[in-house]
């Protein structure tokens, strides 16, 4: 049975989150660090939802959670509503969901393994397996432990009739419609079909294939990456909430909280999921022969961490630790994995590209 690491963060768990958790979904909790296989992971019948699932609250945080649902052979899960954002990562299967606003028609579309969706806030919503043998299983990623510390009442959270028209009213093709481009390649869409062929663009950080996802006009959103193959992603940090799904590849992370030694090594393949602590470094190695791709679902930065932005901006190399400043002890063990597949270093371009970037933000800032 793979399920997460076990090992507890400093955090808060009795929270009124928590206590609706443990009292009234009475559906049983993963905390760590990660979780090694998202497809393997145990569940438990689970009352509200009607089919069977488990929460997943990593890294000590209280501000964003995720849960794992599965959808029994022809069956449907009940339909719901709340005050708390969604999206939905489906791992195996596929199906459709039907997502309706009082005295407005119902709308449904179809998903499969791989799709990205949010669901509307405070509209209803029921999803459905299309495949008669087989379970359907997904990932979803929500704001609730925000929510719900903040209002302390499941009868506004679950009971709320305001319909927010401005992020979801019918339309026929509302989970259809292609969506719009914008800078820093953010594209702005309700439904993405498929991540493993979703088209994707050189990053202006990293010139490595990236894409970032605005779903269902929410403060939720995601972004998706690749490491080519011989290389890694620079030391960073930032604010608690991030999830991160590995999607294709094999390799590892490296985690530390901000100013010890103590690393922890994470080893990941596809559908491990990670999400580091509240502030913590972490960095990621692809040790295997193909470019490994990563989706992170986490708060809009545009709209969450703006302050978090400017003070980066302001001392460029604070939440990010250079190429050139980090242990090198750390190079050196990368590419002793690297040879254990046959494999070398490849990032003497990356290098470059990382100084000069550097350099251009010292210019911008003043220093």
């Amino acid at each position: 049975m793979a399920q997460a690491s076990w090992q507890k963060l400093k955090g808060t768990s009795d929270t009124f989150y928590d206590r609706w958790v443990r009292e009234e979904e009475k559906v049983p909790q993963l905390e760590g660090l990660y979780v090694d296989d998202l497809r393997a992971v145990e569940l438990a019948p689970w009352e509200r939802k009607g089919g069977k699932g488990i929460y997943v609250n990593l890294a000590g945080q209280r501000v964003a959670d995720a849960h794992i649902c599965e959808i029994p052979p022809g069956g449907r899960l009940n339909p719901e509503k709340h005050m708390f954002e969604e999206m939905v990562l489906v791992i195996q299967g596929r199906g459709a969901s039907t997502v309706w606003n009082e005295g407005e028609p119902k709308l449904t579309f179809e998903w499969q393994t791989g799709s990205l969706f949010a669901l509307p806030l405070n509209s209803w919503h029921q999803l459905y397996n299309g495949s008669g043998n087989e379970p359907a299983r997904y990932l979803a990623f929500t704001d609730a432990p925000l929510v719900l510390n903040r209002f302390r009442s499941l009868d506004f959270v679950f009971g709320c009739t305001h319909v927010f028209r401005d992020r979801y009213t019918y339309a026929e093709d509302y989970f259809a419609a292609p969506g719009k481009e914008f800078s820093d390649a953010i594209l702005k869409t309700n439904f993405v079909p498929d991540l493993f062929t979703t088209p994707m663009i050189p990053s202006p950080r990293y010139k490595t294939p990236f894409r970032r996802f605005v779903l269902a006009g929410g403060t939720l959103s995601a972004h998706m990456g690749e490491t080519p193959v011989g290389q890694y992603q620079f030391g960073h940090r930032h604010g608690a909430g991030a999830h991160i799904i590995w999607l294709k590849g094999t390799g590892y992370d490296l985690t530390w909280e901000t100013g010890t030694k103590n690393v922890k090594k994470i080893d990941w393949h596809p559908w491990t999921m990670t999400s580091p602590p509240d502030w913590w470094y972490h960095e990621h190695f692809n040790t295997g022969p193909e470019p490994a791709l990563k989706l992170a679902l986490h708060f809009n930065i545009r709209v969450s961490q703006v302050g978090a932005d400017l003070l980066e901006y302001q001392t460029p190399i604070l939440n990010e630790v250079a190429y050139d400043d980090e242990d090198p002890q750390i190079r050196r063990d990368f590419v002793g994995e690297l040879r254990k597949n046959g494999l070398a270093l490849d990032m003497e371009e990356i290098d470059r590209f990382d100084r000069e970037y550097r350099a251009g933000r010292k210019v911008a800032a003043g220093a």
